[in-house]
Parts: structure tokens; C-alpha cells; sequence
């Protein structure tokens, strides 16, 4: 082989060797800066929301069925979850616990059932009351007005308790109206917070007012809270007022009884 032929073999074999070991070391650079990279982080899916009951959604509520009486029946329901404990000018405007304030307001409520029902002795009132938390407990058992019974079922401290079971406590206030067999029913509700246990008040007072075709009066108090949690009552022949302080909660309350529950109770007695 002549010198020159020698040189040109040499010379492809040299640029041989080079482009694969430039091409070896791209390669190499590739993988590093791929090794590099960070993969990205899957973005955890967001926690669903808990599913809000619908009236479609509740079973049908067993209540009393006896034979219908004239007369009036009154389920008072209080709140008594441990907001209840907190402190709200009372109607002389000193700050005081709710709970007690809404004991007082009922002191008032039971003096003038009983200064009418001393006018009405003839007239059948049926009165029961019952706390709520996260549970019921009835602390009047539904029956005959009774001042001095009343009375002290309302001197009686409330258990600690937690949450608000405010579906519950409806559902317990209807079994207890429908057991009178009165004819007129009214359903008092004084809570100071939203429902947060149970089946919502909302999809409750909706399975219900189906049932009974509105048969029962539904009123609540929002005590120290703003009426529009409570929206859902104008649908069920239902209605809500609010109450800021102590004063608030009997002028309420007083005016409830006098204008619409009492005022009621006689003309039924007629038809």
C-alpha cells in the first residue's frame, strides 16, 4: 500500500473513533441531565365533600297516629350545645351565659301560659320541652300545662354536651306533638348555631312537612345567630326570627306565645 492510500485510511479510521466518542458522550450527557430532573409530583385529588342529605333521602318517620282531640299541643326544643355556654347581654344588659338567658326567657313564657290558661281552664293545652346537643333529652314530658311542672323542668341545669343536632331534635319534637292527638300543633325551636350531627334540619323538616301535609307550625329563634341558616323554614310552614341578646329573646318568645300560639289556642277549642 503506497504512503498516501495509508494516510487517507488512516485519517477515516481517526474521525471514526472521534464521532463515536463525541456521540458516546452526548449520549452520556443526555442521561445525566435526565437523571437530574426531578419527576414531577402527582397533585393529590381533593377530598370530597360529605354528601348533604335530601329529604329524598330520609325514610319515612314513624309518628303517633291516636284519634284527634281539640286542643293545642307545644314542643319547646333547646339548644344546648356548648356555644349555649357563652355570654351575650342579658335583658338588664349584663353579659351573661345564653343558656341561662334562655332559662329565664322560659320562666317568662310558662308565668303567662299560666295567667291564660287560668282564664281558659277549659281549654286543652298540652306542653312538652326537651334539650338537644348531639343527642335529645326530654326534661318535660308531653302532657297537660302544668305551671308548677313546667317550671321546674326548666330549673334544671343542662348536661355538658357537644354538637347540634338539630334534625334530631325535629324529629323528636314531631313524635311528641302527633302523640297528643291535638289538632294544632306548634314546634318551638331556640338554638344558636347550625346544625352539625345527623341528618340536616333541612332535609328532616322536608320529609316531614310530606307527611303530615304542614300540620304542624315550625318556629325557630336564632339566638345570637343569623336567621339564614334556617332558610328551609319558609317551605315547610315554617318561620324564624332573630335574637341578639336577652331582651331580644323574650320580647320573641312573649310575642310568639301571645300573638300566634295562645291567641290560636281558643278557636280551636270551638271548632
Amino acid at each position: 500500500m503506497n504512503p498516501a492510500s495509508k494516510s487517507r485510511r488512516d485519517g477515516h479510521a481517526t474521525r471514526r473513533r472521534l464521532s463515536c466518542v463525541l456521540t458516546t458522550a452526548a449520549i452520556g450527557l443526555v442521561a445525566v441531565a435526565g437523571c437530574g430532573r426531578s419527576a414531577p409530583t402527582p397533585t393529590a385529588a381533593p377530598p370530597r365533600a360529605p354528601a348533604v342529605p335530601t329529604a329524598a333521602s330520609v325514610p319515612q318517620i314513624d309518628l303517633p297516629q291516636p284519634a284527634q282531640r281539640l286542643g293545642t299541643a307545644v314542643v319547646l326544643l333547646i339548644d344546648i350545645s356548648p356555644s349555649m355556654a357563652q355570654s351575650v347581654p342579658d335583658h338588664a344588659g349584663h353579659n351573661r351565659p345564653k343558656n341561662e338567658i334562655a332559662r329565664e326567657a322560659l320562666e317568662r313564657v310558662i308565668r303567662v301560659t299560666d295567667e291564660w290558661h287560668k282564664q281558659h281552664a277549659d281549654s286543652t293545652l298540652y306542653l312538652g320541652i326537651t334539650h338537644f346537643d348531639r343527642a335529645c333529652s326530654t326534661i318535660l314530658p308531653m302532657g297537660p300545662f302544668d305551671a308548677s311542672e313546667a317550671a321546674s323542668a326548666v330549673e334544671k341545669k343542662p348536661r355538658p354536651g357537644d354538637g347540634t343536632a338539630i334534625g334530631m331534635a325535629l324529629q323528636e319534637g314531631f313524635k311528641a306533638l302527633y302523640a297528643t292527638g291535638c289538632i294544632r300543633k306548634h314546634l318551638v325551636c331556640i338554638t344558636d348555631g347550625e346544625s352539625n350531627v345527623g341528618t340536616s334540619p333541612d332535609a328532616v323538616s322536608h320529609q316531614l312537612y310530606a307527611q303530615t301535609k304542614g300540620d304542624v307550625e315550625i318556629h325557630f329563634i336564632a339566638f345570637d345567630t343569623s336567621a339564614s341558616h334556617f332558610g328551609f323554614l319558609k317551605d315547610v310552614n315554617g318561620s324564624v326570627v332573630e335574637a341578639a341578646d336577652g331582651a331580644q329573646l323574650q320580647t320573641q318568645l312573649v310575642e310568639l306565645y301571645e300573638k300566634r300560639i295562645l291567641v290560636e289556642a281558643m278557636p280551636a277549642e270551638k271548632e
